[in-house]
């Protein structure tokens, strides 16, 4: 994504640019089932440091079940946390139970700031995708930008430099894709007889890396079909409003309430561009 500061019109300008390693990878089954396939670094007391196309990654020793090593043999790291059998996910599913989600997203970038001399504030922001409240996708930016000087900024990117994506249990998250003013997340889901209730937020850590701890800042939702015969189109709109970070009295973020996700479906792709 190119960077431009929060105050001018921010477009959803993305780039996937996906790093191969030669090195066979771990698979790090989180608590809840997210899943994080990873080259070992370093292994803590109370961290595993990992290296992902996106960059190094620490994920805190609390939040793993259990590591899949390439072998196929298994490290339990929480045994309260492991589950009884392993998760079926959606790579084994036949294909005709599959559904695919295809977020299209476009309009103004998601983006917060802190004042650094305030206190500690950890920058990460991530977007989270839900279906009847259990989580299938996970996109998350860590990366801060020198957008206002003397602040710390997170413009929040899907660029693949940016940002890390995981998928929940049963789904499968495929990489980020760009085309002119928009970008398109695509989520494979078990398909199902009945209609879902698909949540999408963008969340603020509030938490330490040992005791993580999320909380939306915007939302919105929607009914969706999930059929394995044609892939369910979201456009998902975004509006700034009247988000802004002020610097008097106090130098942090307001209104931030007012910025829109507006969902709607999409019997085929958007075409409309970014506005300014």
């Amino acid at each position: 994504m190119r960077r431009l500061p929060p105050w001018a019109a921010l477009a959803v300008a993305l780039a996937l640019g996906l790093a191969a390693s030669s090195a066979r990878p771990d698979v790090y089954v989180l608590r809840g089932g997210d899943r994080i396939t990873a080259e070992p670094l370093l292994e803590g007391k109370r961290s595993f440091k990992v290296k992902t196309p996106y960059g190094v990654l620490t994920i805190p020793r609390s939040k793993v079940e259990r590591v899949i090593r390439p072998d196929g043999t298994e490290q339990v790291v929480n045994p309260e946390a492991a589950s009884p059998k392993p998760v079926e996910t959606v790579a084994t599913l036949p294909s005709a139970r599959r559904a695919r989600v295809i977020l299209i997203i476009t309009g103004k970038t998601f983006w917060q700031a802190w004042d650094p001399k305030a206190g500690h504030h950890d920058p990460t922001l991530r977007f989270q995708v839900s279906l009847d409240e259990e989580v299938v996708a996970t996109y998350v930016d860590a990366k801060t930008d020198p957008d206002i000087p003397g602040a710390m900024v997170n413009s929040f990117s899907f660029a693949a430099e940016d940002a890390v994506f995981m998928a929940g249990a049963k789904a499968l998250v495929l990489p980020p894709e760009q085309r002119p003013g928009r970008i398109a997340l695509k989520i494979d889901v078990p398909a199902r007889e009945t209609a879902a209730l698909l949540r999408v937020a963008y969340q603020g850590m509030e938490g330490t890396p040992e005791d993580t701890a999320w909380r939306d800042l915007v939302a919105g939702s929607i009914d969706v079909a999930l059929r394995a015969e044609a892939p369910t189109f979201i456009s998902v709109a975004q509006d700034r409003g009247k988000m802004e970070f002020t610097g008097f009295p106090h130098r942090r973020m307001k209104n931030v309430e007012s910025f829109r996700l507006e969902l709607t479906p999409e019997r085929t792709e958007p075409e409309a561009p970014l506005t300014p």
